[in-house]
């Protein structure tokens, strides 16, 4: 799970009086979305339900408390596979989300807040 527990917020003058009460919420369902779109092609795949699984789930929650995953049954298994895992399809690998995120994050956060701001 991809958790970001605690930040913190350094307004610009005059930001709070454009910024509109839904703009957080979009914010975070854009990074759950991007997150789950663009790491799409390193989840592991065999038969493929891993990662239809992945995509039917989507971005589920509301109010700024997404989840991306799967609802398959070995889907918890396959992710804390380890990294040396013979696996059947190349550029794969377990603990998917976190990873890209690791990777792609920063970027991923500032294309949801400037796709999200007010024009």
């Amino acid at each position: 799970m991809i958790s970001i527990e605690k930040s913190q917020v350094k307004w610009k003058p005059k930001a709070q009086d454009i910024i509109t009460k839904d703009t957080p919420d979009k914010i975070v369902y854009a990074i759950a979305r991007t997150t789950l779109d663009m790491s799409f092609a390193t989840i592991p795949k065999d038969r493929g339900q891993l990662r239809a699984s992945s995509k039917a789930y989507g971005v589920q929650g509301s109010n700024g408390d997404y989840s991306i995953g799967s609802k398959t049954d070995y889907a918890k298994y396959v992710y804390n596979m380890p990294d040396k895992t013979n696996w059947t399809t190349t550029g794969t690998h377990g603990q998917w989300y976190p990873r890209y995120w690791k990777q792609y994050g920063n970027v991923i956060f500032k294309q949801a807040v400037e796709r999200n701001k007010l024009k």
